[in-house]
């Protein structure tokens, strides 16, 4: 490979590396969207299907995409071009890496709207204007919210601002530096909001709701949001982990540092959980309330409780800080392709991507309320961005990158870069990947696409 197009820079120490992976992995996905999907697929089923899912699934793939990521040292668009060029794959595979880009972007124009929800949220909850609400009066707080497309724009604006500074630096340095202060801070926080939930709330009922396994509510579409939240969680297919796996010493164990990854995204989502659910409990709210349980239901719980201004602060911030981390990944993909081959500068390309996802991030917010129109099969554009991202170029990007791991590249090339003490962890891994990611990834998204 040509040395213009090769990454600069290793991750200091497997920490930090474990840190990037952790903070792209850890988003909305766990603190906003994965309590939400437990309420609304009955509790414990979900949770067990996820975990499954989790091991199975995201974790071999994830290990399958940092594996590639660090065979060629380059953005997964040279690296999959490379191995075209010296004919280990075909030509075809070119177009993957092109499709996970896209995916990130994508998701990244409504991810940055709901992060701006968190923004407007944290303001409410520090000035007191989340207060004494009862159940009309938050509905009424956030549909006055949803009905002001310019505060909304304010606030995704100013969250995409961060992003672009944060991408635009080298990712070795501008990301460590904001990962290896945010995301302890965000575990500590959460686990502190998760004791101080299960002490003042329903803790009990909690922990039922969360370990009771219903299985007559399990359905294809129930597994397929598992399997489709767990690649959304971990952010496989997105091209994050490809890009990330590019700048991680020969050194490192890629299986101890993946299963550390998905352990923390794991811990992350229940101890969201447990902020909620006790208190939704306590104060008998819905908690199948869908994507708006966060922002109109706990408004009314923080307003309720010894020093909820606060809390209701903290858990706000935190959702901010979980988003920047993982929308920081959602461009380093194209950000460093246009870096290494066009050679323009990271902060210049990362703003040029910001303002294509910005706009139709605008797109997005008006769908809230101007442009509410349903474009097609009776779907929002909000909705339309949600349901083809998670449901079709998700899975797609992670199956395919996948397939090409566990079928297309040699097996001696993975073997040289997973660095396994026993070939039994390499076997179970690439037996795994290859015999139950794969088809349970491809049955469960054929199986939900066609009962949809």
């Amino acid at each position: 490979m040509p040395e213009s197009r090769c990454l600069q820079g290793i991750w200091s120490s497997p920490w930090i590396f474990i840190f990037a992976a952790a903070g792209s992995a850890i988003g909305l996905g766990n603190i906003w969207k994965f309590p939400y999907m437990l309420g609304t697929n009955g509790g414990g089923a979900f949770l067990f299907i996820y975990c499954a899912c989790l091991l199975l699934v995201g974790l071999p793939m994830l290990m399958a995409e940092v594996a590639l990521g660090r065979t060629v040292r380059s953005n997964p668009v040279d690296t999959v071009n490379d191995l075209a060029e010296r004919h280990v794959i075909h030509r075809f595979w070119v177009a993957i890496p092109y499709l996970a880009g896209a995916t990130g972007l994508l998701i990244l124009t409504f991810y940055s709207v709901i992060a701006g929800w968190g923004f407007a949220y944290a303001q409410r909850a520090m000035t007191g204007a989340l207060q004494g609400l009862d159940m009309v009066q938050s509905q009424a707080v956030f549909d006055d919210f949803l009905a002001s497309p310019v505060e909304m724009i304010f606030w995704h604006t100013l969250f995409m601002g961060l992003v672009v500074l944060s991408v635009g630096q080298a990712v070795t340095r501008g990301l460590s530096n904001v990962v290896r202060i945010l995301l302890p801070v965000l575990i500590v926080t959460l686990f502190i909001l998760a004791v101080y939930s299960m002490v003042m709330g329903a803790g009990a009922d909690a922990l039922l709701f969360l370990t009771r396994w219903d299985w007559s509510g399990f359905t294809f579409d129930v597994a397929l949001s598992a399997i489709g939240h767990a690649l959304f969680s971990l952010g496989v297919g997105l091209g994050a982990m490809f890009s990330y796996g590019a700048y991680m010493s020969k050194r490192m164990s890629i299986a101890k540092a993946c299963t550390i990854v998905v352990g923390l995204d794991l811990i992350v989502s229940i101890l969201a959980a447990l902020v909620i659910f006790p208190l939704t409990f306590k104060f008998g709210l819905d908690v199948a309330a869908g994507p708006s349980l966060p922002f109109v239901s706990l408004p009314l719980i923080f307003g309720a409780l010894p020093a909820g201004q606060v809390i209701g602060l903290l858990f706000f911030a935190l959702l901010v800080l979980a988003a920047l981390t993982s929308a920081i990944s959602m461009m380093e993909l194209f950000v460093a392709w246009l870096h290494e081959r066009f050679y323009t500068g990271r902060l210049k390309a990362a703003f040029t991507l910001g303002l294509g996802v910005w706009l139709v991030g605008v797109a997005v917010v008006l769908s809230f309320n101007h442009w509410d129109a349903k474009l097609l099969f009776g779907l929002n554009l909000f909705e339309i961005i949600d349901q083809l991202t998670s449901f079709i170029m998700l899975p797609v990007a992670a199956i395919a990158l996948s397939i090409l791991v566990a079928w297309v590249v040699p097996k001696k090339m993975l073997m040289n870069e997973m660095l396994v003490k026993n070939a039994t962890h390499f076997r179970w891994w690439y037996t795994t990947l290859k015999y139950v990611s794969i088809p349970a990834a491809i049955l469960i998204t054929v199986a939900g696409w066609i009962g949809a």
